[in-house]
């Protein structure tokens, strides 16, 4: 009931939903680690993190099985990187495991198993966890059986799990998902002498990493792409896999999603062999961007390691959106590639002019008095509308937000009062606001950008069929690649004539 007098009360407003700017360079990593849960993506927010789902660096096993992903995820967040999605490429391994005994050598009911939060977490790793099982046999009618496991890792204790009854109520404490080890998973089975546990020291052994040949790695890699179907990612590498077949992979699965672009590297190869990487791979590919040489970082494992520069040139593109917006291409003196120590490779600049123009390859380049630094930003298209990596993801950009913004008007009845909110209260000031920023070329807003949403292309036999059309176009700003300075002689100096 309302009182006498003034009354207030609190509704939903009719203002139309504005719409905000997408997500722009959280990037996704399909790489080779230490360890990590395989078919899982985890997101990462800084180095420490990653270390602790998928371990640290780790040295070469094999031509084909170079271990770049710490390097990659290290670079990515030293040059800028924010949000990083990271999933495991693993064939066939072996988890570490240990089985408790009844002291006198036969097996006891506890298995203890290398993993992550109830998940087998297979691979070598695991040969460096040792655990040591306290048990306290009941007691006084009211104190039950208890254990403890202190866990440690490569002779570091780093969990203690205490007062565990043995049983099912220990297994759901270590292999909680979300409270449980990261080290461990246990299985107990009481069945295996009474549950009974003794006082030992396990050592965990028998894990083994996978160890695929070339073509089973880049099947792997082709197959993890699937995993990143819902999550929101707008940059994805794999820095382990730089074949031609999983480039064209990545490349198509970008296109189908439409929000991301795909971004690899020409291998470890001559300035020949990174032109000769792109032929098959060039035409209407506006999805994929490639990168050259390798860049020499140092090693925490060595001295110094040449890796890809895929990680680094990720977080070059993350930290210049966050500098200068989307629309700024990732290249020139502004994006020097921290951590970069040389690049495998010098080029001149006729030379450089030919591996981007001819063969659609970025190079990362020494250039004097400037340090290291993405010196070229196409992608592999070669329609000159699409040629350059920042209008590439300035459409994604727009795409994304204008899809997240506009789900309000999913149902909403269609008719021209909605058309209207769509047009000048939703759309056109999103516009507006990218063109105060910079996003497009030169010119007024009526210049550079349109947006049509009217009965013209709303037809009534759309309307009766539920559907809704609105039509962006924009004239996206594109990067001053080629700088012409011109500089000649010309007449002057005094001159005489007669008084």
């Amino acid at each position: 009931m309302a009182n006498i007098g003034i009354n207030l009360v609190e509704v939903d407003g009719r203002a139309t939903p504005s719409i905000q700017g997408a997500a722009t360079s959280v990037a996704g990593f399909i790489v080779r680690t230490k360890r990590g849960v395989p078919g899982k993506v985890r997101m990462v927010t800084n180095f420490s993190e990653f270390l602790e789902h998928f371990g640290g660096f780790m040295p070469s096993a094999a031509a084909h099985d170079n271990y770049f992903g710490a390097y990659a995820i290290k670079g990515f967040f030293d040059n800028g990187g924010a949000i990083a999605h990271v999933t495991r490429v693993f064939g066939t391994g072996v988890a570490a495991t240990a089985t408790s005994t009844d002291g006198d050598e036969n097996d006891g009911p506890l298995t203890v198993t290398a993993g992550y939060r109830g998940q087998a977490d297979p691979g070598a790793w695991g040969n460096k966890i040792s655990v040591d099982i306290v048990y306290r046999a009941a007691g006084q009618p009211d104190v039950a059986a208890s254990f403890d496991i202190t866990v440690k890792y490569d002779g570091r204790q780093v969990e203690f799990w205490d007062h565990l009854p043995p049983g099912p109520g220990a297994v759901a404490k270590v292999n909680d998902e979300f409270s449980g080890s990261k080290y461990i998973t246990i299985a107990f089975d009481p069945a295996v002498n009474g549950g009974v546990l003794v006082g030992e020291s396990l050592t965990l052994g028998s894990g083994a990493q996978d160890s695929p040949d070339a073509d089973a790695l880049e099947d792997l890699c082709i197959a993890a792409l699937g995993l990143y179907d819902t999550i929101d990612i707008q940059l994805l590498a794999c820095p382990d896999c730089t074949t031609v077949d999983f480039a064209v992979a990545g490349t198509d699965y970008c296109a189908l999603r439409g929000d991301c672009i795909f971004v690899t590297d020409a291998g470890d190869v001559d300035v020949s062999g990174a032109q000769a990487f792109t032929p098959t791979l060039r035409g209407n590919n506006i999805y994929g961007a490639v990168y050259w040489p390798y860049i020499r970082v140092n090693d925490p494992i060595g001295t110094s390691r040449w890796v890809p520069a895929t990680g680094h040139v990720l977080g070059v593109m993350a930290r210049t959106e966050r500098e200068r917006g989307v629309w700024k291409a990732p290249a020139g003196v502004a994006a020097r590639v921290q951590g970069a120590l040389d690049v495998r490779h010098h080029i001149s600049d006729p030379a450089h002019t030919t591996l981007v123009k001819g063969s659609g390859v970025n190079a990362v380049r020494f250039i004097s008095g400037q340090g290291i630094v993405v010196d070229s930003a196409r992608t592999l298209s070669t329609n000159s509308l699409w040629q350059f990596i920042n209008v590439r993801l300035l459409f994604n950009f727009v795409k994304s937000s204008l899809k997240n913004g506009l789900r309000w008007v999913v149902y909403e009845p269609n008719d021209e009062v909605l058309w209207n909110k769509v047009k000048h209260n939703a759309v056109t000031p999103f516009l507006m606001s990218l063109w105060r920023r910079g996003a497009f070329g030169p010119g007024s807003p009526e210049d550079v950008f349109s947006v049509k949403c009217d009965g013209e292309n709303n037809p009534s036999n759309n309307v009766q069929a539920g559907i809704l059309n609105v039509e962006v176009y924009f004239y996206p700003s594109r990067p001053a690649e080629t700088f012409i300075i011109t500089v000649g002689q010309q007449e002057g100096g005094p001159t005489a004539s007669e008084g």
